[in-house]
């Protein structure tokens, strides 16, 4: 190539070293050129990626298939037949779930925590349809209905109302619902269903996760989706699911 490249240049009248210059000026230009086509399309991929992974988790099929398995081992009537999981909770589940994502960046961990919340829900929903409750687990599940509206409802105003954010508050709150659930199954479900809620708590009652969502400015992609949350926290409210 070199040979065929001095004797062009010596026909044109040009010096071998200015060809060869030239040249290697242009192939450098290409190669950058190249790169940053690459580097263009693989932050693409990697964004189309990212959107894929918060839209693909459907909380209503994860709630049907915990349902159905849930049944067919502790049930064998129909009075546990009905969805526990209607649209208005599947939207808040499916936010929720994209909100860990943002704040995880990991897939499997969202995953992870949003089924969890699903199977505790679903299986307590069971339990209380089957009549599985004493008297006074019923009177707990009572006051666990208040806590967790009373959370619901600080959650939406400390995100409406500006300056209000408490995050101890929070905590306390979120805590002691959880020991409350965790002494509520504890007769009824396993140790691993305990761990479960152990490791929904252990995510979404940290001070990091909170003022990720709450400290303005700190985070403002979980922010945003907070307010879905938000939205949908209120629907539930408004419509006796919380």
């Amino acid at each position: 190539t070199s040979v065929l490249l001095c004797n062009s240049a010596s026909r044109s009248g040009q010096s071998c070293d200015t060809v060869t210059c030239r040249d290697s000026l242009l192939f450098a230009k290409k190669t950058e050129l190249c790169l940053e086509i690459n580097v263009a399309n693989i932050s693409g991929l990697d964004d189309q990626n990212n959107e894929t992974e918060m839209t693909d988790f459907k909380a209503s099929v994860v709630a049907f298939e915990v349902q159905k398995n849930f049944a067919n081992k502790f049930f064998s009537n129909k009075a546990v037949a009905k969805s526990l999981i209607d649209d208005t909770s599947g939207n808040l589940l499916d936010n929720l779930y994209k909100l860990l994502y943002v704040f995880t960046k990991n897939k499997k961990d969202s995953e992870k925590t949003t089924r969890n919340i699903i199977k505790i829900a679903i299986k307590i929903g069971m339990l209380q349809r089957g009549d599985k409750f004493s008297r006074e687990e019923k009177t707990n599940l009572v006051q666990i209905q208040k806590n967790l509206r009373t959370v619901a409802m600080t959650l939406i105003s400390f995100y409406q109302v500006d300056h209000t954010y408490d995050r101890n508050f929070v905590i306390k709150y979120l805590t002691e619902l959880e020991t409350l659930l965790k002494n509520l199954i504890s007769n009824h479900l396993t140790d691993k269903s305990v761990g479960r809620v152990e490791q929904i708590f252990g995510v979404v009652k940290t001070p990091e996760f909170l003022d990720s969502v709450y400290v303005p400015k700190k985070n403002s992609e979980m922010r945003e989706i907070m307010g879905v949350v938000v939205s949908d926290l209120n629907c539930c409210l408004e419509a006796g699911i919380l």
